[in-house]
């Protein structure tokens, strides 16, 4: 996020007060007001740290959504503005040990006085997150005035965890793979609380982890709409891979709740046999037609959240760009765009030698294919020549040794 102060101990970390966001408004990418934001979301914190910032809340046509911080682009005098993309139209729940600003902080008793503000600091690790780093304390009682700042430290103890808040921040800070394996150790009853706690993003991080058999018991102690949820914040090929898994009287009603034409998408995916290319592929790649410019490519790759196997390539097809698309012609990777020119056409530089799978190719094929030419990912094509997905090495390897790497 943009236009914030720096702090002012020697310390060039930015910072801002969350009265800098409170009743602002809510900007789409391209600058249109799509609400009105009314509070800040802290995640749950081990009792020696001080919580990071989870998001916003805003009210957006007369319904409380939430808005993850790593979504905000900058905060300006206008208003808050996000990067490009859709908005999570899903309405807004706390989970245990989550703290909002303005109703649970914010007037909590300090040494010295009422709080009235928070201050959130850029983390040194730079990896994106904010953590709470003062309070402001103020006096009066009909128009406060702050008398002075201190450490989250110094209020800290007003907010009580429990053992599954305590849980729920450790799996918060460990990496997806490690906390897949706290996740998996722990009793049935525990187990289920802190799936049902977790928010829907990060427990698709760590069902992405775990053996299949783990995922259908964890998604099937969900409520249907946060089951839903999780599955929507999967990656495709993981996505399909446990819907696959699941009793099939489970996977339809879970389906007859969802968009139409995602399901749509989703049973053509379900179709191709498991033991196939095209029972491994994600649909989801970085796909542009053969006009685009490098310059704008690059872009679609920095605007991207897909894991790195599916970013150092370009797939190059004609219109339509989404799969399936039109006739496949090519790729590129990354490290070629970066000594073009910004405005050549990709098309003037894509590589037609990289070969290409069917959705009916055996994995044992894609896998060796992958090997011979030292590839990060393979796309697949169908019969009318069309791009329909990307395998990845990473997909390879885990269906080749049955999961054991999660």
């Amino acid at each position: 996020m943009s236009e914030q102060t720096t702090l002012d101990d020697g310390d060039d970390r930015a910072m801002f007060w969350s009265s800098r966001v409170l009743r602002r408004a809510l900007l789409d990418g391209d600058g249109s007001t799509i609400g009105v934001v009314q509070d800040l979301l802290l995640s749950p914190a081990l009792a020696n740290q001080a919580p990071a910032l989870r998001g916003f809340v805003a009210q957006v046509d007369r319904r409380r959504i939430f808005v993850h911080q790593a979504r905000v682009d900058a905060v300006g005098r206008d208003g808050v503005h996000l990067r490009g993309g859709t908005v999570d139209l899903r309405r807004f729940k706390a989970r245990p040990g989550e703290l909002l600003v303005t109703t649970q902080v914010v007037g909590t008793h300090s040494p010295q006085g009422p709080v009235t503000d928070v201050g959130f600091v850029e983390s040194s690790l730079q990896d994106g997150t904010w953590h709470v780093h003062l309070v402001a304390a103020g006096a009066g009682r009909i128009r406060r005035r702050t008398v002075g700042t201190m450490p989250w430290s110094s209020i800290a103890a007003k907010f009580q965890s429990d053992d599954v808040t305590d849980d729920l921040a450790l799996l918060l800070n460990l990496h997806k793979a490690d906390a897949a394996t706290a996740i998996s150790a722990l009793s049935d009853e525990r187990r289920a609380e802190l799936a049902a706690a977790l928010d829907a993003g990060r427990l698709a991080d760590v069902l992405e982890e775990l053996p299949e058999s783990e995922q259908v018991e964890i998604l099937g102690q969900l409520e249907t709409e946060d089951a839903i949820a999780v599955l929507d914040e999967m990656e495709t090929d993981d996505e399909i891979d446990l819907l696959k898994e699941l009793p099939a009287a489970a996977r339809e009603e879970l389906l007859a709740q969802m968009d139409e034409e995602e399901v749509a998408r989703l049973r053509s995916l379900l179709s191709y046999h498991e033991d196939t290319a095209g029972g491994m592929m994600n649909p989801e790649a970085v796909i542009v037609s053969a006009e685009t410019s490098v310059a704008e490519a690059i872009a679609r790759l920095r605007d991207t959240d897909m894991p790195p196997a599916l970013t150092m390539r370009i797939f190059i097809v004609e219109s339509p760009t989404t799969t399936p698309t039109g006739r496949f012609l090519g790729s590129v990777t990354l490290p070629r765009l970066l000594k073009e020119p910004p405005t050549h056409e990709v098309g003037d530089c894509l590589e037609t030698e990289i070969p290409t799978v069917t959705t009916s190719t055996p994995e044992s094929d894609v896998a060796h294919l992958l090997a011979r030419y030292d590839l990060l990912a393979v796309p697949v094509t169908d019969a009318a020549d069309r791009l329909v997905g990307v395998v990845t090495v990473d997909d390879v390897i885990i269906r080749l040794i049955g999961g054991q790497a999660r």
